[in-house]
């Protein structure tokens, strides 16, 4: 076998996982063969696997048994979250400590993004496995704390049924997270990215490129002096104070959304029961994540543009707080990522359920090669 000099860093994801499959996929393959217990649904294909189980009665005959469906997620400090994104306006980590909050937002959004890779198969939460590492100086507090955070997502609607059922501790230089959900799929079969058809509508349930203007405005230590209460720092004029007024709201909203995510997680097993054709979860942005629905199903998308513009023109404060113009709005929307939206396909004349909002349509591709189009779409 050829070997390459190329790093992590030079491939790039997609290499990576070729890499991995290429080892993996024989070996599950084989398994499969001659034990009966297979994959429906493997690495690298959709936001979940799916594990079939196989009963093998005397007779030799075989008949389906259980699916579970499995995903895992790490989120790391310094790379997923950074502690001085709980510390206030005007306050600097070496002399101030986080605010309280912090290690609870921590544990849900940890448990949050893997429970949305459950809810984008159509599948319902219902277990977490836990591996957390610790620096030694972290308060026996902080994850009692941790923890609760973790049950607070746990108790969204959504994921009523799942629980905690256990995990790992181990100690490094800085916290990071690994959890493992599993799920079930209930009546209906798991979705996957592969089923939309050209003429199936493009929709989308939760926010679009509020987490990445949370990202901003998290960074960014003077717009969150900016945006900090009346009278914090400065003397605001009428029109500003009416000003930070509007703003105000969209601004917690948009900071939540990446501190403490609140995916759409009953989204999915109501878009199985109605007649979605394909799903899956935006964690690395609209048009990255599209594209990959796009290529497992072999076909193109073309994004509503009019419709982006107004998903977009909803976060320009944020963008005039940052000093920006609109162009960046549109590439939370259309790039950000950590958003943990659904996206699903529908075939054409049935009823989009409720929270979910149309934004495109589904086309055959074209010249052979799956893409995203964003332009006006035809009405």
């Amino acid at each position: 076998m050829e070997r390459s000099s190329r790093t992590v860093a030079q491939a790039g994801e997609d290499a990576v996982l070729t890499a991995i499959l290429d080892v993996i996929t024989p070996h599950n393959d084989a398994v499969a063969e001659q034990h009966g217990q297979a994959l429906a649904v493997g690495p690298g294909n959709d936001d979940a696997a799916v594990l079939a189980f196989t009963a093998r009665p005397s007779s030799g005959n075989t008949r389906p048994s259980a699916e579970v469906v499995m995903t895992t997620d790490t989120m790391s400090e310094g790379q997923d979250f950074r502690r001085q994104w709980w510390l206030g306006p005007g306050s600097t980590s070496a002399a101030h400590e986080p605010a309280e909050e912090w290690p609870m937002d921590v544990g849900t959004k940890a448990a949050a993004q893997n429970l949305s890779d459950i809810s984008a198969m159509g599948a319902v939460p219902t277990a977490l496995l836990v591996s957390l590492t610790l620096p030694a100086d972290i308060p026996v507090d902080w994850v009692g704390d941790f923890f609760r955070g973790m049950v607070r997502a746990c108790r969204a609607e959504g994921a009523e049924r799942c629980v905690i059922a256990g995990g790992d501790l181990g100690s490094g230089d800085t916290i990071s997270v690994t959890i493992t959900a599993l799920g079930q799929a209930e009546g209906t079969p798991v979705l996957r990215r592969s089923g939309a058809q050209p003429g199936d509508v493009l929709a989308v349930a939760g926010p679009l490129g509020r987490a990445a203007a949370g990202l901003e405005l998290l960074e960014d230590s003077s717009a969150l002096e900016d945006s900090s209460a009346p009278g914090h720092s400065t003397v605001r004029s009428a029109e500003q104070e009416q000003l930070w007024e509007r703003r105000s709201e969209l601004i917690r909203d948009c900071r939540a959304a990446q501190q403490r995510p609140d995916p759409p997680l009953t989204a999915g097993p109501v878009a199985a029961s109605q007649g979605a054709t394909a799903a899956m979860d935006i964690s690395d942005g609209l048009i990255r994540d599209a594209g990959r629905l796009a290529f497992a199903a072999g076909v193109s998308l073309r994004l509503d543009d009019a419709v982006l513009e107004a998903e977009a023109a909803q976060l320009e404060p944020i963008a005039a707080l940052l000093g920006r113009d609109a162009q960046a709005a549109r590439g939370w929307v259309l790039a950000g990522g950590e958003e943990y939206a659904l996206l699903a396909t529908f075939a054409a004349g049935v009823g989009l359920p409720e929270g979910f909002r149309r934004i495109g349509e589904v086309l055959e591709h074209r010249d052979g090669v799956p893409r995203v189009i964003t332009e006006h779409a035809v009405s």
